[in-house]
């Protein structure tokens, strides 16, 4: 079964199912599914709205999960995420600067770093910041994420659109590879969008840092 047809088979259940089980560890395309769910909304097949809601939800619900782990089991935790990691020595030096220099501001822009979205909520626990505080912080990084996906999914959605009508209109083996080429446009689209968006993340991070060293250092 295919994503769009998850989506219009399950709708609300699984943008909401999408993101939180992404959310808790499970590599699932969240991001892309928003995306998706952009252009459905954009042709009024499910609301805009809804889906924004749930999908930040979603988002806070896991990262409320990975907070309390830090908060029961500390360091541990970051120590087993840090080792899941391609670069465990990255991560050390990511965990070190998150919130030593940025506190929660830093959630505003790790949901878009890949590897730190787990990362910085264990963090957050683990350095003891106040749960409410925390889930302040963390919702409006949610409520830039979620948005910037569903806007892609309205901007393309003629794009997104036009791939649909194609695995329609294809046989059942033609919409196969259709629909694998499809996905894999959408995946080059949205992987080019969430890597500049981790670049001005990265780089709103290191200009905190130097400006924190100018003033402190």
């Amino acid at each position: 079964m295919t994503l769009h047809e998850l989506l219009h088979q399950y709708g609300y259940a699984f943008v909401l199912a999408a993101v939180l089980v992404e959310q808790v560890g499970v590599p699932i395309p969240a991001f892309a599914v928003l995306v998706v769910a952009g252009a459905f909304a954009a042709n009024g097949a499910i609301s805009a709205p809804l889906v924004f809601v749930l999908a930040v939800l979603g988002a806070v619900a896991g990262d409320l999960l990975w907070f309390q782990l830090g908060r029961r089991f500390g360091a541990r935790v970051l120590l087993a995420l840090c080792g899941l990691r391609s670069s465990p020595e990255r991560c050390a030096e990511d965990r070190d600067t998150l919130f030593e220099r940025f506190g929660l501001k830093s959630l505003l822009v790790t949901r878009f770093v890949p590897g730190l979205a787990a990362l910085a909520p264990s963090l957050a626990g683990v350095a003891g910041y106040r749960r409410r505080h925390f889930a302040a912080f963390d919702a409006l990084g949610a409520v830039l994420w979620a948005g910037t996906a569903l806007a892609l999914g309205v901007v393309f959605h003629r794009e997104i659109d036009r791939m649909l009508v194609l695995m329609q209109a294809a046989g059942a083996q033609a919409a196969a590879v259709v629909g694998a080429l499809a996905l894999a446009v959408l995946a080059v689209i949205v992987w080019r969008v969430r890597d500049r968006l981790g670049r001005l993340g990265r780089s709103l991070l290191g200009a905190l840092r130097g400006r924190s060293c100018g003033c402190g250092c």
